[in-house]
């Protein structure tokens, strides 16, 4: 047998019937190992979000600015697939333990912007307490460790799976016009957003930029919400789903889980994760702030 077709988004029913499925690999993202350590999804490995997903460093165009959330390399990304033990073909399922699955969503990110193949990789829907809140099992023990030595071949990046700080300058300017379209949707705190609460050299927004929390798109429970509540949100607070262009947030990790309820739930594709996000923008005095 091989693991059975779905979506980018799978259910805890879903995963629990494939993990007995040899090209099945399943990967448990987190700040730490605390929670791994406790108890996972049998068979799944661990990842630091920022060892194999997010990069510290500095980067040429923000100078000295030390950043958190930096988008690895192709080499990279591919190493973190051999210490995975993913193989040609093998299908991928990211989860967290964050409990809004933001995490587990940068891992799919990431692998979709360098072109793994779409239909074998996923995001478990809820996360880590959705599948103990089903009282699905779980195991403190750790697989026997693998690196596999031939992994999926990946490409360059889908330019359309991630925004840079020109084409967000260019949609800021349509967006601040006179009757200008919604082009960006900024997902942070509101003190953030408003400036009040700095993270970069400068405080504020990309000019012409709307809000929503990240948190909106995801339910009560954990899971997150469908395409038509996606929708509603946004049409409720004026924001027009059609026009949007790019996410962003801090370091592309909050701004990933609103990429993700948007173009692959909601299936508004044109949209972008501005990746680089307030770490680039706020620390280069060359692109505009609104505060």
């Amino acid at each position: 047998m091989s693991v059975a077709e779905a979506g980018p988004l799978v259910s805890g029913e879903w995963l629990a019937a494939q993990l007995e499925e040899p090209d099945l690999r399943v990967v448990h993202v987190s700040l730490d190992r605390q929670a791994y350590d406790q108890g996972h999804v049998p068979g799944a490995v661990f990842s630091d979000l920022h060892v194999d997903l997010a990069k510290a460093g500095t980067r040429p165009e923000t100078g000295a600015a030390q950043r958190q959330y930096i988008v690895p390399t192709r080499d990279e990304t591919t190493a973190a697939l051999q210490r995975w033990g993913v193989a040609p073909g093998d299908h991928v399922v990211f989860y967290d333990d964050a409990g809004q699955g933001r995490h587990a969503i940068r891992g799919y990110w990431l692998l979709r912007l360098y072109r793994f193949p779409k239909k074998r990789v996923h995001v478990l829907d809820g996360g880590h307490r959705v599948w103990q809140a089903e009282g699905r099992p779980t195991t403190a023990a750790e697989p026997s460790p693998h690196i596999e030595p031939e992994t999926e071949p990946l490409g360059e990046r889908d330019r359309a799976l991630i925004a840079t700080a020109e084409d967000v300058l260019a949609w800021s300017r349509e967006a601040a016009a006179p009757g200008g379209p919604t082009r960006l949707l900024d997902v942070r705190l509101i003190d953030e957003f408003l400036g009040t609460e700095v993270r970069a050299a400068r405080g504020g927004r990309v000019p012409g930029a709307q809000h929503r929390l990240f948190q909106d798109f995801v339910a009560s429970d954990g899971r997150l919400r469908p395409a038509a509540e996606i929708r509603a949100i946004l049409e409720g607070t004026g924001v027009k789903p059609d026009e949007l262009r790019a996410t962003y947030c801090q370091g592309g990790v909050r701004a990933a889980l609103a990429w993700f309820a948007l173009s692959e739930i909601a299936g508004l594709t044109e949209v972008r994760n501005y990746a680089e996000s307030w770490e680039e923008w706020g620390n280069r005095p060359d692109l505009p702030v609104e505060r």
